[in-house]
């Protein structure tokens, strides 16, 4: 006979607990909290009082409150924050924004220690200054470790330049991290992510929360351009395409209205330019230069002019001598 197995009631006390905070708020956001400080975690809490519970709980407690709540509520695409609670992870139970809820977490963002042993995703840099740290052996290790120039101001040891010690991919190795803490080099960001959030039977995963929205609009932009292009290659009419439908048929019909062997009085500055125009393309390819009418009327006057200077200086004398009667 197999022998029934009681659950504790600690653990039926913390479903139930976790049931009524899923029927509390509307929204569900889990979180990485994997290399998270214990102390940013609870600055974030302090911030969020009474507008948000940050609960850490075991997968398999949080699987059977989510089962219950779906039982009682009804509501949609419960299971899917069950797939989404990875290791290492904390749910938040809010009846805030979720993206008001991320704001909170990016404002919260810490700066931390070189990690020992790992991979730098960032470059990491030494500013130039005073360093605070007596003379004495640390300055062979910024010297031998981190090739650090250094020089000795005031007792103390001073950093000559800003200098980058590690490039984004590079190792940082255990002794190099204790340097870099002890000069108070916290080049890494630690950043609270939401990494799925559940809110009213709506899912947003974490590609849409954190999803560059500058980037977004140029895309949409784009989108938006290549549509409009086609439409108006195609002749869809709506309100995007229809005024310039009318303009790109406006100048069809003046095109082939030069064509045609009529005269329409209202186009007579459309004819006189159309004139110049043709003038000028048969002047430069007769010529190899354009003459504009205004220049060339120009021209003709003061040939006329130079053509007869008796004339001009007759008429001047005459002009002058009528003064005297």
């Amino acid at each position: 006979m197999i022998k029934r197995t009681e659950i504790p009631q600690w653990k039926i006390d913390e479903v139930q607990k976790l049931v009524d905070l899923y029927k509390q708020y509307k929204t569900i956001a889990i979180v990485k909290i994997a290399g998270i400080n214990d102390k940013q975690i609870q600055d974030v809490r302090k911030k969020l009082r009474g507008k948000a519970v940050i609960k850490m709980s075991k997968k398999s407690l949080q699987t059977r409150a989510i089962e219950i709540f779906k039982q009682e509520s009804k509501k949609t695409n419960l299971d899917e924050i069950i797939k989404n609670i990875p290791p290492q992870s904390s749910v938040v139970y809010t009846n805030m924004d979720i993206f008001d809820l991320k704001r909170v977490f990016i404002q919260n963002k810490w700066m931390v220690p070189a990690k020992p042993d790992e991979i730098t995703p960032v470059d990491i840099w030494v500013p130039e200054g005073d360093t605070g740290l007596p003379t004495g052996q640390v300055i062979s290790e910024l010297n031998m470790t981190l090739k650090l120039p250094t020089r000795i101001q005031n007792d103390t040891i001073w950093i000559r330049e800003n200098t980058r010690t590690h490039k984004a991919g590079d190792l940082v190795t255990i002794k190099q991290a204790s340097v870099l803490k002890k000069l108070g080099v916290n080049p890494l960001e630690s950043l609270i992510n939401i990494h799925f959030a559940w809110s009213d039977g709506e899912v947003i995963p974490e590609e849409v929360l954190y999803l560059d929205i500058v980037a977004f609009q140029k895309d949409v932009l784009s989108a938006y351009m290549n549509a409009r292009t086609i439409a108006l290659e195609l002749g869809v009419v709506d309100d995007d395409t229809l005024e310039p439908l009318i303009q790109r048929a406006h100048k069809g019909a003046i095109a082939l209205l030069f064509e045609l062997p009529i005269f329409e009085e209202s186009m007579l500055e459309d004819y006189i330019c159309k004139a110049e125009t043709n003038a000028n393309v048969l002047h430069a390819n007769i010529f190899g230069s354009a003459v504009s009418a205004t220049s060339a009327s120009s021209t003709s006057q003061e040939e006329s002019k130079s053509e007869d200077p008796e004339k001009d200086d007759n008429e001047e004398s005459v002009g002058i001598g009528g003064l005297f009667g």
